[in-house]
């Protein structure tokens, strides 16, 4: 005789393929480990949601979670029927399969794996360095290069010398006049007889 067992699969969440076996008649999910399927993920809540076995099969009801409880991609507003490969979300990141488990002959046949919905998110890709494309370097002609014009600046005609000249004149000038002095005063000198009149008696011999 074949028995028909239910079961709840863990697709994306905490613990990956963990398997939940459906054997009371409530079952309770949530975050608090007093449920009977304990979750740790913050979008589940403490008291999120039940399984009851019902004459139609197993119903699954929120228990007026905060991220919500979502079957056959809608959001639950009452009980629904669950439909075995069907899947169950809480919130935006746990996703469970909801599946049906034959015992025949001691052999335990499961329904085909239903592929989650949730992705994991993908690593950040990270920044590619920009290649730096060296100068495109001008091509050679065979002609040596000529260096731009450098501008003409006319040399200063050097100023006339009358500065060593005007020198000059003046020093002879000088001369002169100094020339002049001293003649004059040898002759007044020689004039008043100044010989033995101090003081210029030490210079002279006055008998």
């Amino acid at each position: 005789m074949t028995s028909q067992r239910f079961q709840l699969v863990i697709r994306a969440g905490p613990n990956p393929g963990k398997v939940f076996e459906l054997t009371q008649p409530v079952t309770t999910v949530g975050r608090d480990i007093s449920n009977d399927i304990t979750i740790n993920d913050a979008e589940v809540s403490r008291k999120h949601a039940q399984v009851t076995l019902q004459s139609g099969g197993y119903v699954l009801e929120d228990l007026g979670s905060t991220n919500g409880t979502y079957a056959a991609g809608q959001r639950l507003l009452g009980p629904h029927v669950l439909r075995p490969g069907e899947l169950i979300k809480f919130g935006e990141n746990i996703s469970l399969s909801f599946e049906a488990v034959y015992d025949e002959n001691a052999t335990l046949v499961s329904t085909p794996p239903v592929k989650p919905d949730y992705a994991a998110p993908a690593p950040p890709r990270q920044p590619q360095p920009t290649p730096v494309r060296p100068a495109p370097q001008p091509a050679y002609s065979g002609r040596i290069p000529q260096s731009p014009a450098q501008p003409y600046y006319p040399e200063a005609e050097p100023a006339p010398k009358k500065t060593t000249q005007t020198l000059l004149i003046a020093g002879c000038g000088v001369l002169l006049v100094l020339s002049c002095l001293v003649l004059a005063g040898g002759f007044i000198f020689d004039a008043l007889n100044l010989y033995c009149t101090p003081p210029f008696d030490y210079l002279f011999y006055c008998p």
